[in-house]
């Protein structure tokens, strides 16, 4: 299992671009899934805003939401054996991931990416005897029902785990979607880059932020959006409080004016975004 990453130093290239191979070879071994899986995760602003005036850290696993409804007749057991017949990847740690290893091909040990299956908290899927992973389940996680509401196509270009060129398809959260998810992870755990995605995506989200307020307005019954604005009202009350900071300590500058300046900024960009949706 890697190690937690908590600063933006700790996502390196060779790291990132493991994992956008990953993401390719996924996209191919599973590419008869696509009508039930979604890219999530921190792959999201990377790919859906890919001319942003800086640069997005990118993301150094693969984060996949599952679609319950669509996973009937032994589907979810076939997904799981299909990964398994590629012996390219194997369980991981924790019970809802695979791993596998990617040889950059640059003289250095291969970089270990993880895989992870996630689904909505009312996900039922049926079991597989007898199991094809011991002790392998999805994680059902809050929030992660927003992913299969609007999703977007993309096709990606790269190379895979094995070093060949392809192009696949793939579904992706929408900007809007990826906010209510973003919003529930920032209340349930303590990872920086959760608050900088946010941040990220309200600054440089190709059409602005105004689209983004706009889709949430519109769902404005809809608990998920409650929760996730309740959310990010809570975290980033002052400059001082928990959304700001895991934003400077995800840049983890070492001047005092830079991470005042950055504290000052995510408050700025999310009291924005909250003015927008009243």
């Amino acid at each position: 299992m890697n190690p937690e990453p908590r600063y933006e130093s700790d996502y390196t290239q060779r790291q990132v671009d493991a994992a956008r191979r990953v993401l390719i070879d996924v996209g191919q071994v599973l590419a008869s899934f696509r009508d039930c899986m979604v890219i999530i995760g921190g792959w999201i602003p990377d790919l859906l805003i890919p001319n942003a005036g800086e640069s997005h850290s990118g993301s150094i696993d693969v984060d996949i939401a599952l679609d319950a409804a669509k996973l009937n007749d032994g589907r979810y057991a076939d997904l799981v054996k299909l990964l398994l017949e590629t012996r390219r990847y194997r369980a991981g740690t924790q019970k809802f991931q695979f791993v596998t290893e990617v040889d950059l091909k640059d003289g250095n040990p291969p970089v270990q990416v993880e895989v992870e299956f996630l689904a909505p908290q009312a996900i039922k899927l049926k079991k597989h005897s007898p199991k094809l992973l011991a002790g392998f389940r999805v994680l059902q996680a809050d929030g992660c029902g927003a992913a299969f509401r609007a999703p977007v196509d993309q096709s990606l270009s790269g190379r895979n785990v094995s070093g060949a060129q392809n192009t696949v398809k793939l579904r992706l959260a929408s900007i809007a979607d990826f906010l209510v998810m973003k919003a529930y992870a920032l209340g349930g755990r303590e990872k920086p880059k959760d608050a900088y995605d946010i941040c990220f995506c309200l600054e440089h989200n190709p059409a602005g932020m105004e689209p983004l307020a706009t889709d949430w307005k519109t769902r404005g019954t809809d608990p998920d959006v409650i929760k996730a604005r309740a959310i990010l009202r809570e975290k980033f009350t002052s400059v001082d409080d928990f959304g700001p900071q895991q934003v400077v300590e995800f840049h983890n500058a070492s001047d005092t004016e830079t991470r005042a300046m950055q504290a000052r900024r995510a408050y700025e960009l999310v009291q924005r975004f909250l003015h927008l949706l009243v």
